[in-house]
């Protein structure tokens, strides 16, 4: 019986090896490593992951997917003691990763992959014989297409496992390798902004609020995206702990919200422009409680993002008149300051200063004007094309308030 069971052993291990390299043709449905797979080592000796070498996925040209939109994606094997090489890739729903997800196809004419399982149902690429490559040391990659489902079914993963082989024809020497890579569908974009806070500001002494009100007759959604000086999105801390670029407000009928940016941490300044749905409007509050003071409050109106002029009634005797001025548009404007003092007559020559897409610029009055010291009048905010928002305070020591802007559409 112990001789009958040694002289198998033998006679077992060419048809080991036989079916090893009949692999080179392309590896069996189900060995990516997918949850409920196994991988490659299935068939060829040793542990996953074990030698000096990866496999990787790679897109082509995207980060995240749309609806119906074919993705170009690289498999690529490296390992420095290889000679041969193979693959299998599966695309899966993130959130189940037994479900296929979209489908997997290659370029006409390409001889150096294939297609295993059809539409509809789960589905693998993976090499042929001749994309094996036999004798070529280093790495070497293959070119898949996967075409994403016509609705989004949130995150997909793509599971691969490759093969750097030893080209002995033996199971024996292998180095097998796994990856997951996932893609998340791209976000819906936001509605437009009808409306502008062209400044928040919170922390070293600084809080901003916006209040919103719903008077219409059925629940609606108001959007507010937090932007910096330059335009890009500004993460801002929401009470409760939230920080977010973008934040969503969900009003009943006839209901009211706040969101509110509290006094924490250094120093953020930026902006905030929001869609209001008809029957929704609201205004922004600005606190500061400076150490061993009371507090100061303004509530202040928001501003229009159609403006080509916005007129600021400004009193610089014993106060000072601080701006901020938005350019809510995606075109690059020349902003012209023009000042006059309460008999109409101009204060200056005027001031030109660019204004780029969606920027914001902050300042006092007297520091770009400075006649209006000791003066009391009315400047002009125009710009050579697209729309500003402006945003005005008064200030009298730690006390302000705010200064409502004169719009011209």
């Amino acid at each position: 019986m112990r001789t009958s069971t040694l002289f198998s052993i033998p006679l077992l291990l060419p048809l080991f090896a036989a079916g090893a390299f009949a692999h080179s043709a392309g590896a069996p449905p189900g060995y990516t490593g997918a949850p409920g797979e196994g991988n490659c080592t299935a068939c060829h000796v040793g542990a996953a992951n074990s030698g000096g070498g990866s496999v990787l996925i790679n897109l082509i040209a995207a980060t995240t997917y749309g609806p119906g939109q074919v993705i170009h994606l690289t498999v690529t094997d490296s390992d420095p003691t290889a000679m041969r090489w193979g693959f299998e890739l599966t695309a899966r729903l993130a959130s189940d990763g037994t479900q296929p997800a979209g489908t997997l196809s290659l370029a006409s004419g390409y001889t150096l992959a294939q297609v295993e399982g059809s539409p509809g149902s789960v589905q693998y690429v993976t090499h042929t014989s001749a994309g094996t490559r036999p004798g070529t040391p280093g790495g070497a990659s293959w070119d898949v297409y996967w075409t994403a489902p016509s609705a989004s079914v949130g995150s997909v993963t793509f599971y691969a496992a490759g093969n750097a082989a030893n080209n002995n024809g033996a199971p024996t020497g292998d180095h097998i390798y796994t990856t997951s890579l996932t893609i998340a569908p791209t976000p819906a974009e936001g509605p437009a902004p009808n409306m502008a806070m062209p400044q928040l500001v919170y922390g070293e002494g600084w809080y901003t609020a916006v209040y919103l009100t719903n008077t219409g007759s059925s629940a609606a959604t108001a959007t507010l995206d937090f932007v910096d000086p330059t335009g890009a999105p500004l993460p801002v801390a929401l009470s409760g702990g939230t920080v977010t670029t973008s934040q969503a407000v969900s009003l009943p009928a006839g209901g009211s919200a706040l969101v509110e940016m509290p006094d924490q941490g250094a120093a953020t300044q930026g902006s905030i422009l929001l869609n209001l749905p008809a029957g929704v409007s609201g205004y922004g509050v600005f606190r500061r409680e400076p150490a061993g003071t009371p507090p100061q409050e303004a509530t202040v109106p928001l501003a229009s993002l159609t403006a080509t002029k916005v007129t600021v009634i400004f009193d610089d005797t014993s106060y000072s008149t601080a701006i901020a001025v938005l350019n809510p548009t995606d075109t690059d404007a020349t902003l012209t300051i023009t000042t006059r003092d309460s008999t109409g007559q101009p204060i200056g020559s005027g001031v030109q200063q660019p204004l780029a897409a969606r920027n914001r610029t902050a300042f006092l009055l007297r520091d770009v004007v400075s006649g209006v010291v000791g003066q009391r009048g009315a400047v002009d905010f125009t710009v050579s094309s697209g729309a500003v928002s402006v945003l005005a305070l008064r200030a009298n020591g730690n006390a302000f308030t705010s200064i409502i802007p004169i719009t011209v559409q």
